[in-house]
């Protein structure tokens, strides 16, 4: 077996695993996208409210902002992983 044709069968693999994995993906973007930048959206506005309403004040202020931060890194992850397998 050549080296050629042991890459001309890597590369059909990767495609094999590559494109039902994009598939799933894209279809699921939209999901993934509302549940995610919803509670991202959430979060601020709730932590926003505890903390200038002075209703709770044992809020945890800076960890809703991270879990926010947290639901836009993942969302940008995301649309990495799709733009990735989409070449």
């Amino acid at each position: 077996m050549t080296a050629h044709h042991s890459r001309d069968v890597l590369w059909f693999l990767w495609q094999l695993v590559r494109l039902p994995v994009f598939t799933v993906l894209v279809v699921l973007e939209p999901i993934v996208r509302l549940v995610l930048a919803g509670i991202a959206l959430l979060a601020i506005l709730i932590s926003m409210f505890f903390e200038f309403s002075g209703a709770a004040p044992q809020f945890p202020f800076w960890g809703m902002l991270g879990l926010s931060l947290i639901c836009g890194l993942m969302l940008l992850s995301y649309y990495g992983l799709i733009g990735f397998l989409s070449r």
